[in-house]
């Protein structure tokens, strides 16, 4: 899969324009607050995911216009003629947010299976020690790539779940039998995503143990583990009778309390190395080097369940990571992937183990090709030489 062009129109400080991209390597220059970041996450978007720096996509809206517009060129020569060739769009305004393909409207999963796309960006930097719910949000991303139903199961536990709180609330004035209607579904959605969440936390804890190593981090034995109210492992039917026996057993608590206490949306996801936790040991460097292998697992585990190989867009790909973890991971990196890096330097690239591609520089939100990166893949350095094309 590549994508070829990216059409913004009315988001953030990006110009208007059509912007060419290289099959392999787009490295984007510029001081801060020239757009760099917002690019990337016009990719994001047009591709089908959430903003990785806002749940409220109007907030992208640039002063004065009535919509977002995004459009991007995919090229997919392993997809059936059908879906080989076309562009993937997204239309946005207060409060609505729609995906085309061809001009025909889709889900945000079909976009997003469309045009895989691996993102790591500085919102990953506190994977491993912050809230829980960034942590959820990435297994939630493994196992919708591998289940193209989680997502629609995920979206059916939130609803019910957001209807019981409703209940709650009230403080006892609701009807029993409401009630247990919203807990029957909660149970039934709640068991699927939590075994859909297992099944990918398997797959996960093998790649990103695989990457670690291949990264030389100190850690071995690595264990990624799911902290939960449920049983460790087993089929949805299993999980959606042990979620229906804890909200029974707190039921009273959840009364008190007017909300949900029990169910995956409680989950945390830990990752041990010899049975303990590696936030109380790895330092930050080390933390580093966990995520960049948890971002080479995703990418492997994304691109065994589509069949290709996605891209990976890196911001701030170069800041503060250890030169050597970092000349690993590139040479981790798929060989047939695409890449959009972005840096304040030109010469960032130079020495690691990446394809031939472009350097484009970013300013107040305009990008212009500013030359071309020679090979570094099999040990040539790679170098950005002005001018040339």
């Amino acid at each position: 899969m590549e994508i070829t062009a990216l059409t913004p129109e009315g988001f953030r400080n990006l110009a208007g324009g059509r912007i060419e991209f290289h099959s392999r390597l787009n490295l984007i220059v510029g001081d801060n607050g020239q757009g760099k970041t917002n690019l990337l996450e016009a990719l994001a978007v047009a591709t089908g995911r959430p903003s990785f720096r806002t749940s409220d996509l109007s907030e992208a809206l640039r002063a004065g216009e009535p919509r977002i517009l995004l459009s991007a060129r995919i090229r997919r020569p392993e997809a059936a003629p059908a879906d080989r060739d076309g562009h993937l769009g997204a239309r946005i305004s207060v409060g609505a947010r729609e995906q085309f393909w061809n001009g025909e409207r889709i889900s945000r999963l079909r976009a997003s299976r469309l045009a895989p796309v691996v993102f790591l960006t500085a919102r990953d930097l506190t994977r491993y020690g912050g809230p829980p719910a960034e942590r959820r949000r990435a297994l939630s991303r493994a196992a919708q790539a591998l289940d193209p139903e989680y997502g629609r199961d995920h979206a059916a536990y939130e609803k019910a779940r957001a209807s019981k709180t409703r209940l709650l609330a009230a403080k006892g004035r609701f009807d029993a039998d409401e009630l247990a209607v919203y807990e029957e579904a909660l149970a039934i959605s709640g068991g699927r995503v939590a075994a859909a969440r297992r099944r990918a936390v398997r797959i996960l804890e093998r790649h990103l143990s695989e990457s670690a190593a291949r990264l030389r981090s100190p850690f071995a034995d690595l264990r990624l583990e799911i902290a939960s109210d449920l049983p460790a492992d087993g089929p949805a039917e299993l999980l959606a009778d042990a979620l229906r026996a804890r909200m029974t057993e707190r039921a009273a608590e959840e009364r008190r309390a007017g909300r949900c206490l029990a169910g995956p949306h409680r989950d945390d996801v830990v990752l041990t190395s010899g049975g303990t936790a590696v936030t109380s040991r790895a330092s930050s460097g080390e933390n580093r080097t966990l995520v960049l292998a948890w971002t080479l697992a995703e990418t492997a585990l994304v691109g065994g369940a589509v069949g290709t190989a996605p891209a990976l867009a890196f911001d701030d790909f170069d800041s503060e990571w250890d030169p050597d973890v970092l000349a690993a991971f590139a040479e981790a990196l798929p060989e047939d992937a695409q890449f959009f890096l972005t840096s304040a330097r030109p010469e960032a690239v130079r020495g690691l183990p990446l394809p031939a591609g472009v350097l484009f520089r970013m300013t107040r939100g305009r990008l212009a090709r500013e030359g071309i990166l020679g090979a570094g893949r099999g040990g040539a350095d790679v170098r950005a030489r002005a001018g040339e094309r």
